[in-house]
């Protein structure tokens, strides 16, 4: 394959990848790594790595237009960037130490279950009602802005 070859179905990957993750929520981890993974033979280590990396920006970047149609939960995002970001840490130092196959079968355990779930799930588009704890750490949808709460 040549480098041109390599780096045209890397952008178009790359462009679903952030498509698919702007509309779901997964990520473009989702499509990036087995695309590197398969298509290219790409280690699991050093596609998840590049994955992240790419995450970053395309995060930062579709959050705006969420945020800005007021369809997020800037407190409830902060309350999981705490989380995953130790969960980050903690999953790239185990990731160093385990092999490639077992990875693999996390990775697709993970895509399978987030399959499932999504076809599963009826959602009728109302709102459901905040659980016990979601009210107690104050989840409820409502943060300060410019001119009083949002």
């Amino acid at each position: 394959m040549t480098i041109l070859t390599f780096s045209a179905v890397l952008l178009v990957a790359s462009f679903f990848a952030g498509l698919i993750g702007a509309l779901t929520g997964l990520g473009g981890g989702v499509i990036v790594v087995p695309v590197l993974v398969l298509l290219f033979g790409v280690d699991i280590h050093h596609a998840a790595g590049a994955a992240l990396i790419s995450v970053i920006s395309t995060s930062s970047g579709a959050a705006i237009p969420y945020i800005r149609s007021r369809l997020c939960n800037i407190r409830i995002g902060m309350f999981l960037e705490m989380a995953t970001t130790v969960g980050a840490v903690v999953g790239a130092y185990l990731a160093a130490r385990m092999s490639a196959s077992i990875i693999a079968v996390i990775f697709g355990a993970i895509l399978l279950h987030a399959a499932y779930s999504s076809v599963k799930r009826q959602d009728d588009g109302k709102p459901g009602k905040p659980d016990g704890l979601a009210k107690f750490l104050n989840l409820g949808g409502r943060y300060p802005g410019k001119n009083g709460d949002v």
